[in-house]
């Protein structure tokens, strides 16, 4: 599986000209003694050797090759649109906040715009170098954004005008050093990326002015907006996790591996900020949480199972939770006002990893896997609610657009499908 792309991120209600102020931009010999027997020469009988292990090799590749090939024949497609355009995995995905489009991004190093009503493909970008892990349509719709792993950056302005193709006209580039993750700020047209070397770039669209929070040859792992979407929450892989203010381009809070309550040295981590307080996770690989506010960290909780992904429930929830999903298949719902595990969603499957968890309402939980399942699970009691198949490798990314229950999805697998979700019944 390959490296996972960062979360979306929430919506955000506040005016975007003040926050645009405010973030100011071996074998054996033979016996001597039997004639009958072939001489062989010691290298000639380890190639023997070798080959016949090739052929246990190969029969055990062909039975896991058939047992896939059976697995995949028996999956139901609930999807109701199979987008087939590109040619090899696709990582990225967004749904335009008001069109009936969708953006993919792929492998097979481009991005593609098409209808999800009918799959038809309205827009392609080539002249991306690299494979495409990131594509967004700004809040507000007007602009598409899109980057490679290389760090090759697009912008693009969307017409205003409601055409049946969208007329995206470039306004924006940029080179930087390989990119770990990019998104728009929720309420202006500000995109923030973060880098392998771990400066992290804010830029305003289509100007470009640029400001830069510095890095320590780390990798910027992974970044979320505060809820005030005023300040910068972020993990390296040297361990240290920063927040940032946007304006001043100053550290507010930092925990480093000396701090008693850092990580050291870390292979994957995820952020999570929430939404109506001063409120952060940071979570790594080994299942360590590490609780902050604005004043630094406040406590730590070892999970018994590692922490692929992350997410808080949303504001309006009546509990107090978050979920972290796991490669051996767990879904764990924490209560954050008890420091307390609440329940444990299991997927349905046995080993089927979670890639990507979000949450789809105040009680409703879904989980994108590693055989291409999406499971949704109630919270509260950690139920299987239901379950959309159609993919059959690993799920990347997906997007659910409430007021039209509308779920995208990308796949290994090649494809991206449009979903169309069952009544959650909270």
């Amino acid at each position: 599986m390959r490296d996972n792309t960062p979360p979306h991120r929430p919506d955000f209600e506040d005016g975007e000209d003040e926050l645009l102020e405010m973030i100011d931009l071996e074998g054996q010999p033979l016996d001597d003694d039997d004639d009958d027997l072939e001489e062989v020469t010691l290298e000639q009988l380890e190639a023997r050797l070798a080959g016949a292990g090739d052929d246990d090799d190969d029969d055990e590749e062909d039975e896991e090759e058939l047992r896939d090939r059976e697995r995949i024949a028996n999956i139901r497609d609930d999807a109701e649109i199979t987008f087939r355009r590109h040619k090899a995995p696709v990582f990225a995905c967004s749904l335009h906040p008001s069109h009936d489009w969708a953006v993919t991004g792929s492998e097979d190093d481009s991005a593609v715009v098409w209808d999800t009503s009918t799959g038809e493909v309205l827009f392609e970008i080539t002249e991306h170098k690299d494979t495409v892990t990131e594509t967004h349509f700004s809040h507000d719709g007007l602009y598409l954004a899109t980057g490679d792993l290389s760090g090759e950056l697009f912008a693009f302005k969307v017409s205003e005008q409601r055409e049946e193709r969208p007329i995206l006209t470039k306004v924006w580039e940029y080179s930087m050093s390989d990119m770990s993750w990019l998104f728009w700020h929720r309420a202006a047209n500000v995109l923030l990326a973060g880098s392998d070397s771990g400066e992290v770039f804010v830029w305003r669209i289509p100007s470009g002015d640029c400001k830069i929070l510095p890095g320590q040859s780390s990798r910027c792992e992974s970044g979320e907006l505060s809820g005030d979407g005023k300040k910068l929450f972020t993990a390296y892989m040297n361990g240290s996790v920063k927040l940032w203010d946007l304006k001043s381009c100053q550290v507010l809070m930092e925990v480093n591996d000396q701090h008693p309550m850092g990580f050291g040295e870390i292979t994957h981590a995820v952020v999570a900020c929430e939404r109506e307080s001063p409120f952060y996770i940071c979570a790594e690989a080994s299942g360590k949480m590490l609780f902050c506010t604005n004043n630094g960290p406040v406590s730590t909780i070892q999970s018994e199972h590692g922490i692929e992904c992350l997410a808080f429930a949303p504001p309006a929830a009546d509990l107090k939770l978050f979920a972290c999903g796991s490669l051996d298949g767990r879904i764990s719902i924490w209560d954050y006002g008890k420091s307390s595990l609440r329940t444990i969603c299991e997927n349905p499957v046995p080993n089927d990893g979670v890639i990507r968890i979000k949450w789809l309402s105040d009680h409703t939980i879904l989980a994108a896997t590693s055989q291409g399942n999406l499971n949704a699970f109630d919270a509260r009691t950690g139920s299987l609610k239901f379950t959309l198949t159609g993919h059959f490798y690993h799920i990347y990314e997906f997007v659910y657009k409430a007021h039209e229950n509308l779920l995208l999805t990308v796949s290994e697998d090649n494809t991206a499908k449009i979903f169309k979700v069952p009544p959650l019944g909270d």
